[in-house]
């Protein structure tokens, strides 16, 4: 019986080895190529679904871009105040159809928003509402302006006080020790970048825009008297899962920020960017509210260059009356009277700087066919100097 020779079963042994070296190369290519993909649908995955997360937020909560005030903006945590919903209320046989919100409303923002579910359509529907004033301002009601079905759904959304609510603070933060973005309720904090597939968040940056995409701060948290101004947030998420890193990178416009609004609720020491007299369209304080007798609102729109324009309000009420304006004075430049007026009206109306007496010199704007004494030109800012009246709102369109 014949065997193999030495040779021949070197040379076997050696096919063996370079076909098996082959195949295992090949296969440890594959498995690597489907590791790498695995890893990076992995981040992408991660990183995709806490990005949307923290814009858009869940059934649950609002995210980032219905935002209706920031109250603080860092470079890895940001605290803001999303739109109330007050769902407690259905509707009753009660005659005055007024109901009272769970939450006080910012003193100054603009009217709640009404919504009422029929029990025959699955679906809301706009309903007309009033506030209605209270004297101890420790809660506030609303008025609805017309009747509706008995035991319809109905809800209030607005602007809650988070000075006097302070649970109505929405919080999204990134957490060092674990690696992770957290987002705080109020009542509960959650992980919104868990995973089952073990990424890390490496770090979370927000950078902050105003209207003319100019980056409100480079340092680490924007001044308070900026808030108002921002428009947009850059949000930057950097993820790792083993040897492999990802940055998502995505820009959100706020759509309810006062400054793309036009409307802001005002507070002392409060900057505000507003369009010169040649420019604007429309500059006026509206829903005075919180205000005792004496009170005074004062604003000062200083140009870069020029005269400043100062426009000092002050009210009047008496008991349980309903307040009103008592007076309206300008001062071109600050410390020089150049009108005064006593209109004695409703705070209801508010004040028109666009259209202070017959002749409209000492008024904020350009009017046509008129020698305008007050011509702020070019860059402007208005300054709150003073407000003793608890909220007020300013309405303003370039």
């Amino acid at each position: 019986m014949k065997g193999f020779t030495l040779i021949e079963l070197i040379i076997s042994i050696a096919l063996t080895v370079i076909i098996a070296s082959a195949v295992y190369f090949s296969m440890n290519s594959a498995l690597e190529s489907w590791t790498y993909c695995n890893d990076q649908l992995s981040l992408q995955k991660v990183l995709a679904e806490s990005m949307d997360r923290v814009i858009s937020g869940t059934v649950k909560y609002y995210g980032l871009k219905d935002s209706l005030e920031i109250v603080t903006a860092g470079r890895a945590r940001m605290e803001f105040i999303p739109p109330w919903v007050d769902d407690t209320h259905a509707a009753t046989s009660n005659r005055n159809f007024i109901y009272t919100l769970n939450r006080k409303i910012k003193p100054g923002s603009a009217v709640p928003i009404g919504e009422i579910k029929l029990s025959e359509v699955n679906r809301w529907r706009l309903v007309p509402v009033q506030l209605v004033p209270m004297e101890n301002n420790e809660s506030l009601q609303v008025k609805l302006g017309l009747s509706v079905p008995d035991g319809s759904e109905l809800r209030f959304v607005y602007h809650p006080d988070w000075k006097e609510e302070p649970d109505v603070v929405r919080r999204v933060y990134w957490e060092k020790s674990t690696k992770q973005i957290m987002f705080d309720s109020g009542d509960q904090v959650e992980n919104i970048s868990k995973n089952p597939f073990g990424v890390e968040i490496l770090s979370v940056n927000f950078n902050y825009y105003a209207t003319n995409n100019q980056l409100v701060s480079d340092q680490e948290w924007v001044d308070e008297g900026d808030l108002q101004v921002i428009t947009g947030v850059q949000v930057e998420i950097e993820a790792r899962l083993g040897q492999y890193v990802q940055k998502l990178v995505r820009f959100v416009n706020l759509r309810n920020a006062p400054m793309r609004t036009g409307y802001l609720t005002l507070r002392k020491g409060m900057r505000i960017p507003i369009p010169d007299s040649k420019t604007i369209k429309a500059l006026s304080l509206t829903n005075f509210s919180g205000v005792k007798n004496n009170d005074v609102l004062q604003l000062e729109a200083l140009p870069r260059s020029g005269t400043a324009w100062r426009l000092t309000v002050e009210f009047e009420r008496h008991g349980s009356s309903k307040p009103t304006i008592k007076k309206i004075n300008v001062e071109y430049p600050p410390q020089t009277t150049v009108y005064t007026e006593h209109p004695n009206v409703s705070t209801d109306l508010g004040v028109n700087l666009l259209l202070l007496g017959q002749d409209g010199l000492y008024d904020y704007d350009d009017d046509e066919d008129v020698n305008d004494v007050v011509m702020l030109e070019g860059d402007v800012v208005l300054y709150v100097n003073e407000m003793s009246i608890e909220g007020a709102g300013l309405f303003v369109r370039p």
